[in-house]
């Protein structure tokens, strides 16, 4: 085994022209190569701090009694004694004992760290899964594990070689992975917390079966490939035929930079989620609740629904939302008139109006393909329907008058850049508007980012 601290004097002895710090007057290659020189010195500290930890508890061992050293200093356990004496936390003192145990188990990590080649930090991540075979590994396939892990870590971070330890683990313990994967299902849970702030927290743990299928789809939708453009690819015929006011000059005087979807990675994810769930409300075979497939039932005035001003409350929230998010819930899913008086009581109850049926949001389905808006990936399962004219409006509830959005883009549709309207022919057209720049009416076609 290597004498700990053996290359202490050799590594300090590089770092010793630099002392005292002058770390700014040091060229990126002298400050890269200071760098890796003092984790050496790092590295054979901490050597020697697990050297005396490790002598501190065969010295601190119980059946010794009134010898025990940590006794004699006055405490019940061996990291007791080290937080007396250095000084330090009593949970890096208690770290230090239990990590030069588990090392002692590990031989070839053991002399790495000793040699100052592993840091602690290192001979943690890679200790831990290959730690857990040892009752059922053979020691021979132990040791090449080990010295190959500590060979990978002389050249990679020690999350690389964390992956490869777990990598290795499986190797040595196949069988291993059986009962982590059981124990993971019985933890599995998600919860949905109160509204915060306008926020409701989602939390929960999933095996990684069912997080690996969210990921899938998460990930095909957020990025379909980075960096690809965007593009509206207009109709000749449509451009022929537009109006004077239609044509103002675009921002950049061409029709290849429509706005940019301006979400993150992370918003993007949140609003596929939401996006499957209410498909999945809609599907034939989805439990109904009274009757009903599952529903969000949001109560307000038929004032604060028609201005798209003011609140309105969610069935099982404990905040309310905007009239306008209301509005738009009502143009997707429909609404029912429900007549009150200032006491509460009911006085008269519609019917549900303005609520697209299966059959139309099939024919919207095989028409729009999915959100109609350029470069928006959206398929048309997870979409909500749009009233091109609002129903406060006048607009009908029926195919020509509709057009699928994804839910972020409906939420856009009234504020943001894209303008929908119906053509002559019956079928939705898309503009974007700028200030006092607009691009062509163009047919509106579900086309996905290349």
């Amino acid at each position: 085994m290597t004498a700990v601290g053996e290359g202490l004097g050799a590594a300090f002895h590089r770092v010793e022209p630099s002392l005292p710090l002058r770390l700014p007057a040091l060229t990126d290659d002298q400050l890269v190569g200071f760098a890796q020189d003092a984790e050496e010195v790092l590295r054979q500290a901490e050597a020697i701090t697990l050297a005396v930890a490790r002598e501190f508890d065969r010295r601190s061992d119980e059946s010794l009694g009134e010898d025990s050293l940590a006794r004699k200093l006055g405490a019940k356990k061996p990291w007791g004694a080290i937080e007396t004496v250095t000084r330090t936390s009593a949970g890096d003192a208690r770290a230090r004992v239990l990590e030069s145990r588990a090392l002692a188990k590990l031989p070839v990590l053991e002399d790495a760290v000793s040699s100052g080649a592993l840091s602690r930090a290192q001979a943690e991540v890679i200790g831990a899964p290959i730690l857990k075979t040892v009752p059922v590994a053979d020691p021979a396939a132990v040791d090449i594990a080990c010295t190959e892990l500590v060979e990978l870590s002389a050249a990679l971070p020690a999350s690389a070689a964390a992956d490869a330890a777990r990598v290795w683990a499986a190797v040595l313990d196949p069988d291993g992975v059986e009962p982590v994967e059981k124990a993971a299902i019985e933890k599995r849970f998600l919860t949905l917390g109160p509204a915060r702030n306008g926020l409701v927290k989602l939390t929960g743990l999933l095996p990684i079966e069912q997080a690996a299928a969210i990921r899938a789809v998460l990930d095909a939708h957020v990025n379909p490939r980075a960096g690809a453009e965007v593009r509206f690819t207009p109709s000749p015929d449509v451009l022929g035929d537009a109006d004077p006011d239609d044509t103002k000059p675009l921002l950049t005087g061409t029709l290849d930079l429509p706005p940019v979807d301006t979400r993150s990675a992370k918003q993007k994810r949140a609003d596929i989620l939401h996006a499957v769930f209410t498909a999945a409300a809609r599907a034939p075979q989805t439990p109904t609740m009274g009757g009903a497939h599952p529903t969000i039932l949001v109560t307000t005035t038929k004032d604060e629904l028609e201005t798209g001003h003011g609140v309105a409350w969610v069935d099982g929230e404990n905040e309310p939302i905007s009239a306008h998010a209301a509005k738009r819930i009502a143009d997707a899913g429909g609404y029912q008139e429900v007549d009150l008086s200032p006491t509460g009581e009911i006085l008269n109850l519609g019917r549900t109006q303005r609520c697209f049926t299966p059959q139309q949001r099939r024919a919207l389905a095989a028409r729009d393909k999915g959100c109609i808006i350029p470069g928006c990936t959206t398929p048309a399962r997870w979409c909500e329907t749009h009233h091109l004219t609002p129903w406060k409006d006048g607009g009908k509830t029926n195919v020509i008058n509709a057009a699928l959005l994804c839910w972020w883009h409906h939420h856009l549709i009234d504020d943001g850049p894209y303008q929908l309207r119906t053509s002559k022919d019956g079928t939705p057209e898309i503009r974007w508007v700028y200030g006092s720049h607009a691009s062509p009416w163009v047919p509106a076609i579900h086309r996905p980012a290349r």
